[in-house]
């Protein structure tokens, strides 16, 4: 894993999605240029021979590349499962021939001449032939899971290594585990993933590119001379809380010792990084209030003929440094709604409005937040803000929790686009442990990660209450 703007990414992943878009423009731009077609496209225009194909394929992969994103074929699990059958890539591959012909249409109106509807249909057939292509070829490109032995033999090596293979794309394969020598405790995992012998042989036999420390107890002798002469040979040697943030994009609760949090270089926001925050906050909110006003009012409407008023709903939320502040969205519960106190929302939660259930999926009772973005309570990205009723139990069970005063709450984040909605204990701390990885990384580039990730999610309609 490389980190890229405090990031975490697979170079691997990296390389396949850049040879996948290298594959895809040159089958574009092989497509918009076929014989007499560009001729006729060159005459047109006035201009040399390749332009107007390069600006063809250009155009062209804008809507295959959204296309693919949008049908998560981005993600390794999801394409590596589409393997089998292709209906994922060939809906991703009709939503943006659909596209291209609708962008053919438009550019006509206003530029006639300029895009030739021949060109463009060849250009998307190249198109649909350099992804399958490049699908195809996935795995050659790809290559296979990187190979990790685990120091441990205890709960943490063990959840650790589950965790490592169920969410990291596949990219990872645990090989075994080594117990160190001084342990006594009964081991986590089966006898047969334990592997015999010295750490840095048993790394040797077992071609392991990957060493986790792993240990409950490091108090249980860490085999300092192996690690180092493992470092020295090429293979790295991490410990298990970096390793999980950077396979996992989330920092689990069970491996966090208070050393690691406190000598780790991170959980710091910078000036700049605040002042940038601040200014995209202003500019996308203020444009998406002032783009969205007659979706707002269409909305107040709606709720107005549905159940009358109130139209807006108030909250009192918890904001960075614990302040409080007035938190606004439209309603789409029942007035008496918390008539026996508060409680988390729920799936199909009988106390939502027909309309509201529309609006939720939608996401446009979201919208009032926005002026909490102008005003300075909230930030487009950021934790999901709490109400203080709810954050006094969480603290107390997970001190942890404090941590994510550190930034503002935020309208989306990383860990509702990772997890979702968490409406019991054990769901919010799965929750902290993608907004400690948020907390720990916050930048302007993952903002800006969040915020295309939503865009996706709000299109397709996911993870609703």
């Amino acid at each position: 894993m490389v980190r890229v703007f405090n990031h975490w990414f697979s170079p691997r992943k990296a390389a396949y999605f850049f040879a996948e878009e290298t594959v895809l423009v040159l089958a574009l731009l092989a497509g918009a240029s076929l014989g007499p077609v560009a001729a006729q496209a060159t005459s047109a225009v006035g201009g040399p021979p390749v332009y107007p194909a390069v600006l063809r394929a250009a155009l062209a992969s804008v809507f295959f590349a959204g296309a693919l994103y949008l049908g998560d074929l981005y993600d390794l699990h999801a394409a590596v499962r589409d393997r089998a059958d292709g209906r994922r890539l060939l809906r991703a591959i009709g939503v943006a021939a659909i596209a291209i012909a609708l962008a053919d249409v438009a550019l006509d109106l206003f530029l006639p001449g300029w895009m030739l509807h021949r060109s463009l249909v060849l250009a998307a057939a190249g198109g649909a032939f350099g992804v399958i292509a490049a699908r195809v070829l996935m795995p050659a490109v790809v290559g296979s899971p990187t190979r990790v032995v685990f120091l441990g033999t205890g709960a943490r090596a063990r959840d650790l290594a589950r965790a490592m293979e169920r969410e990291a794309d596949g990219l990872y394969r645990a090989v075994g585990f080594v117990k160190p020598d001084r342990s006594v405790a009964p081991p986590a995992v089966s006898p047969q993933a334990i592997l015999p012998g010295a750490l840095y042989e048993v790394a040797r036999r077992e071609r392991a590119q990957i060493v986790v420390v792993a240990m409950e107890d490091r108090r249980e002798g860490l085999p300092i001379d192996d690690l180092l002469t493992l470092r020295t040979r090429g293979r790295r040697v991490v410990d298990d809380v970096g390793f999980a943030e950077a396979t996992l994009q989330r920092i689990p609760l069970s491996l966090v010792r208070p050393s690691s949090l406190i000598f780790d270089d991170g959980f710091r926001v910078s000036r700049g990084t605040r002042t940038s925050k601040r200014v995209l906050d202003l500019a996308l909110s203020l444009l998406m209030l002032v783009a969205a006003a007659p979706l707002m009012l269409g909305t107040a409407l709606a709720i107005w003929l549905s159940d009358g008023r109130p139209i807006f709903y108030s909250q009192e939320r918890t904001g960075r440094s614990g302040r409080t502040y007035r938190m606004w969205k439209f309603r789409t519960m029942r007035r008496d709604a918390e008539k026996m106190g508060a409680v988390w929302a729920t799936e199909e939660d009988p106390r939502v409005l027909s309309v509201g259930r529309f609006l939720r999926r939608a996401r446009l009772d979201e919208l009032p937040q926005l002026w909490n973005v102008l005003r300075g309570d909230m930030s487009l990205v950021g934790p999901r803000p709490e109400r203080p009723v709810f954050l006094s139990e969480l603290k107390a069970r997970y001190p942890l929790f404090t941590l994510r005063e550190l930034v503002k709450p935020g309208l989306t984040g990383w860990a509702q686009l990772k997890y979702g909605y968490g409406s019991t204990m054990e769901e919010q701390a799965r929750k902290l442990e993608y907004d400690l990885y948020y907390i720990k990384n916050a930048s302007l580039f993952l903002d800006l990660v969040c915020l295309l990730a939503t865009a996706k999610v709000v299109l397709l309609g996911k993870g609703a209450k």
